[in-house]
């Protein structure tokens, strides 16, 4: 009987044992799995030259460039009453000349400046160069930022005059996002983490789906603030031309669109002073018809040092 007995403890404590091991090697085998290395998040550096490290910027603390594309160039002698006579703006063959659509463009500015006065982070860019139709005498960005000042800024906050500039050598959309936020980089030595553009309704898609899709900036990082035009008709049949050349040209660099590309020879500066586009230059130079492929400072898991 005692024998029996302690044969059966015998086994129950074998049994117990093995149990007690298998568990050890369980928790042990948790332990491994969660203290396992993880996969490195990729990142590509990309690095500002020494040059650019020793700029101060002009605006610190922005994030947010609101960019109001210039069209016309405003001769008159009162920049205030710049909505009231269509006679004193030199206008582009394809522009209306009426009251109605110089107050278009006044409006633009207009939106233009409350908007970057709504955001204490916000840089505000009037984009244009110079037009055949008014001459080397003014850029149309110039312009722009005369008519806003000569209007009191509208009356918002007087501050947002410190965080207004100009970029004044774009002649089509691309250029005008493309080359403003250039711009925002030489006042401020970042880019932008959103881009706020203010046009007509009919060149919403032109923006979102060809021109920032061709500088590798998401759609949910912009936001466009569209008007009625006064030749709502003509000018979607001249967006439906411009939208279908920008798909075939993604960057207007065989003058597809119709536009008159750098009138008077002024070529932009910014390859030389953004310097962390250096393969993006490069890529332009041989005038491609394909999106370049490769990353932007701005690009998902780019940092830029």
């Amino acid at each position: 009987m005692w024998a029996k007995r302690a044969t059966r403890i015998l086994n129950l404590e074998r049994s117990l044992w093995f149990l007690l091991c298998a568990c050890c090697a369980t928790i042990k085998a948790l332990r491994s799995t969660n203290h396992a290395p993880r996969a490195a998040i990729a990142h590509t550096v990309m690095r500002l030259s020494v040059q650019e490290k020793k700029i101060v910027p002009a605006v610190t603390d922005v994030d947010e460039l609101v960019v109001v594309p210039a069209r016309a160039v405003y001769l008159g002698s009162d920049f205030a009453k710049a909505a009231e006579d269509p006679r004193d703006w030199a206008l582009e063959p394809n522009q209306t000349s009426s009251e109605g659509c110089v107050r278009s463009l006044v409006e633009h500015i207009e939106i233009g400046v409350r908007e970057a006065a709504r955001n204490p982070h916000a840089v505000l860019v009037f984009s244009g160069g110079k037009s055949i139709d008014a001459g080397a005498v003014m850029t149309r960005a110039s312009s722009y930022w005369q008519v806003a000042r000569a209007n009191d800024w509208f009356g918002v906050d007087a501050k947002v005059e410190s965080r207004t500039f100009t970029e004044e050598h774009a002649n089509d959309g691309f250029e005008h996002a493309l080359f403003s936020v250039c711009r925002f980089f030489q006042l401020a030595r970042k880019f932008p983490s959103k881009i706020t553009v203010v046009g007509f309704h009919v060149e919403r898609a032109r923006f979102e789906k060809l021109h920032l899709d061709a500088m590798g900036y998401s759609w949910s990082n912009m936001t466009y603030i569209g008007t009625a035009a006064v030749n709502e008709n003509e000018l979607a049949t001249r967006e439906a031309k411009a939208c279908d050349a920008f798909a075939r040209d993604p960057y207007g660099c065989r003058n597809d669109v119709g536009s008159t590309l750098d009138p008077f020879n002024e070529r932009a500066s910014y390859s030389s002073t953004v310097k962390s586009l250096k393969s993006f230059w490069t890529y332009l130079d041989a005038c491609p018809r394909r999106r370049f492929t490769g990353r932007f400072p701005w690009s998902p898991g780019v940092a830029l040092i």
